[in-house]
């Protein structure tokens, strides 16, 4: 049988477990007065400054440092979570695009309606290949295809336009296998 230190006797084998999976900060967030909290090294990664992200800030900060392709949907999943309480699960990229992130959390009611409050953590999926990175990528390179497709059609060219359509079925059964494996959460 496998012993795991307890975190109070051994916060350092907690911390290099935590990084080891991914976790690169901890936020909380009050909707009242619409303050959000990151740890220091999650305000890093966002491109926000650590100290002011310590005293809080307003949620907007954050969605701020979120690539703009992916802000509404980001805010549209956190304000739903906020509305039904529950599990926050949503990934983005961040505003430099190269660095992939999911937020993990939960929103608490707390009996009182207009006060809900989350907590959760940050996740790198960056190097990630079946994760955003990967599935980002495919979808560009049908957006590519599809151009090229329509560009050869006009050529009447059957041999190009025949290597295309193989080509075509390739990246279709690449981005099925990305949406087969991915998330329900990071389907988009």
């Amino acid at each position: 049988m496998v012993r795991f230190p307890h975190p109070h006797q051994d916060p350092a084998a907690l911390q290099e477990a935590l990084v080891a999976a991914g976790v690169v900060g901890l936020w909380t967030y009050e909707a009242w007065p619409d303050r959000l909290d990151l740890s220091a090294s999650l305000a890093h990664r966002l491109g926000l400054d650590p100290a002011t992200s310590a005293r809080g800030m307003p949620l907007n900060a954050l969605l701020t440092s979120v690539h703009m392709a992916d802000r509404v949907r980001v805010e549209n999943e956190i304000h739903a979570a906020l509305l039904r309480g529950g599990r926050l699960e949503v990934g983005f990229r961040t505003v430099a695009g190269n660095c992939w992130l999911a937020l993990r959390g939960r929103f608490d009611r707390d009996g009182d309606a207009h006060r809900p409050r989350g907590r959760g953590i940050a996740l790198d999926k960056t190097e990630d290949g079946s994760g955003p990175v990967g599935q980002h990528t495919v979808n560009r390179i049908a957006e590519h295809a599809i151009a090229m497709r329509e560009l050869v059609s006009a050529l009447r060219r059957p041999a190009l336009t025949k290597l295309l359509d193989g080509l075509m079925i390739e990246i279709g059964f690449e981005l099925a296998r990305h949406l087969r494996d991915a998330p329900d959460t990071s389907r988009h």
